[in-house]
């Protein structure tokens, strides 16, 4: 019988502790991911603000992959000799670089080939927009060895100027000509007058 009462009190106990704890909440229910083009939810009290319109801006410019920058220079004729960037052009709203490229045949130090371009950069694209050759150089008995171009004068953004050095196949001493070049007009190319 005292046994009884043990366990009988035991079992009251319990009960009473149990009727003293708070109550727990219900289990959350699993996480269902909202459906296509629907919001989440917010949770109770979270404001959430309206969403914002997508503002278009100016793509940036692309960079070439190193899979393209590879394939450029595998494809880079052994002929082109040299190629450099000579400073840039704008024309109203229009910009870009001046480059040149010049030619040499294998094994031969005469024989250059010479040409400018003018390369327009767009919305992260540059593109070829204008090639010359210089032929007075290919004709010239004598090897580039040399060539820079000077900074454009104000208000003459567009316009390029260049100094070559030439050697001469009959000498050693080097030879200045220059080249004065124009988009739309004309160039002018000879011996340096300075």
């Amino acid at each position: 019988m005292r046994a009884s009462i043990l366990l009988l009190s035991g079992v009251l106990m319990a009960g009473a502790a149990s009727a003293q704890q708070p109550a727990q909440p219900p289990a959350p229910a699993p996480y269902q991911p909202p459906a296509k083009n629907q919001t989440p939810p917010a949770a109770a009290g979270e404001n959430i603000p309206p969403p914002v319109p997508a503002i278009e801006t100016e793509a940036a410019p692309k960079v070439p992959t190193d899979a393209v920058v590879l394939s450029a220079i595998a494809n880079l004729a052994p002929m082109i000799g040299d190629v450099q960037i000579l400073g840039p052009w704008t024309q109203g709203d229009r910009h870009g670089i001046w480059r040149s490229v010049m030619t040499q045949p294998i094994a031969e130090t005469t024989g250059n080939r010479f040409f400018v371009q003018q390369i327009e950069e767009k919305s992260g694209n540059s593109t070829v927009i204008a090639s010359t050759e210089i032929t007075e150089i290919a004709s010239i008995e004598g090897a580039v060895v040399g060539y820079r171009a000077d900074p454009p004068a104000a208000g003459q953004e567009n316009n390029l100027t260049i100094f070559f050095d030439i050697v001469p196949l009959d000498g050693e001493i080097t030879e200045s000509y220059e080249l004065f070049f124009a988009p739309g007009e004309p160039y002018r190319f000879g011996p340096a007058s300075n």
